[in-house]
């Protein structure tokens, strides 16, 4: 696979180009104080008197409202939440866009799922793989998040070449863009959500702490156990791999996870998995989610309220007061 880098783009095809960042948010305020950084002409499009507005003239921008900034874009990078992207793109962006222009998204969604579509302007993706606060602080120190990289319209037949310079603007390319598709990214974005990073493994971790509960184990206890030495591992994972990380952990932990604890992911969860890929590859995930956050946003709220009233998350709250905002052991009295 095709890695790109800094080698294979140039700013230069973005000197004499608005860039109109839509959105500043997480991902809309780190991609505009970054390309802003590059050296890159960088205006901020935003709901007046909302939050991200108020942020956007702290941070020194002079921010303009929707409509003007799908006028005055030649670039535009449309960082809205995947919910609202639809409504305000047929509402006010797409009669105001220049011909020639083009849409940047830095998620799939809105365009795999036919939200968006456009011939007349160039559809770009340029996904940093991480939250905007990792892209900032990577960029800040000199380093870059990976990103991938797509064309769905190439009007001006320059798609490409603008998708790498923004891609290079935002010190992605410092580190690797792998090209992709929006239908490839988005389908495995959300289903990586939902069946491991914020679904499969947060749904393993309560499990496992209620049932150390239930068999007589302090809350606090399960707590370390179960969710506290969960970044240590998957540290590990990152630096290493699978197969590194047994290297470095005990033989007891090592043996037990090989032999016994992927025995877990029955063929009844396989065939779970398969479900929520079908229903997200056939659209009636984004369908629901779409229907859900126009008419009844409540339902999301509700299911929060229930997670933040359950017991590991009470015991989490005493853990995590064990250290300051940035990870680090705080001193106790008597110490």
């Amino acid at each position: 696979m095709k890695i790109y880098t800094d080698k294979d783009s140039s700013l230069s095809i973005l000197d004499k180009s608005r860039i109109v960042v839509m959105g500043y948010g997480n991902q809309g305020r780190p991609q505009a104080l970054n390309l802003r950084d590059s050296g890159l002409d960088v205006t901020v499009s935003a709901r007046k008197g909302r939050s991200g507005w108020k942020k956007a003239v702290a941070d020194g921008f002079a921010p303009v409202g929707i409509e003007e900034g799908a006028r005055l874009a030649d670039i535009l990078l449309f960082l809205l939440p995947d919910e609202l992207q639809g409504k305000i793109y047929k509402e006010k962006v797409s009669e105001n866009l220049r011909k020639g222009a083009a849409i940047s998204f830095a998620h799939g969604f809105s365009v795999a799922f036919g939200e968006i579509e456009s011939a007349a302007v160039d559809l770009i993706l340029v996904a940093p793989k991480g939250q905007g606060e990792r892209l900032r602080k990577a960029y800040l120190e000199g380093s870059g998040l990976a990103c991938l990289i797509a064309v769905a319209n190439d009007e001006s037949g320059k798609a490409e070449k603008r998708a790498l310079a923004i891609a290079s603007g935002l010190g992605c390319l410092r580190v690797g863009g792998f090209p992709t598709t929006f239908r490839e990214e988005a389908v495995s974005d959300i289903f990586g959500e939902q069946a491991v990073l914020c679904g499969g493994v947060t749904g393993l971790i309560k499990a496992a702490y209620d049932l150390l509960l239930r068999r007589g184990f302090s809350p606090e206890v399960a707590y370390f156990e179960c969710f506290e030495e969960l970044k240590i591992i998957v540290d590990l994972f990152q630096q290493r791999g699978f197969a590194g990380m047994r290297d470095v952990i005990s033989g007891t932990a090592a043996y037990g996870g090989l032999k016994y604890g992927e025995k877990l992911i029955s063929g009844e969860m396989i065939e779970g998995m398969e479900e929520l890929f079908d229903r997200i590859d056939s659209g009636e995930f984004a369908r629901d989610w779409l229907e859900k956050a126009s008419e009844s946003p409540e339902e999301l709220e509700s299911l929060r309220r229930q997670e933040r009233e359950l017991s590991i998350e009470r015991a989490g709250k005493v853990v995590r007061g064990l250290y300051d905002k940035d990870g680090a052991p705080k001193t106790r009295e008597g110490t």
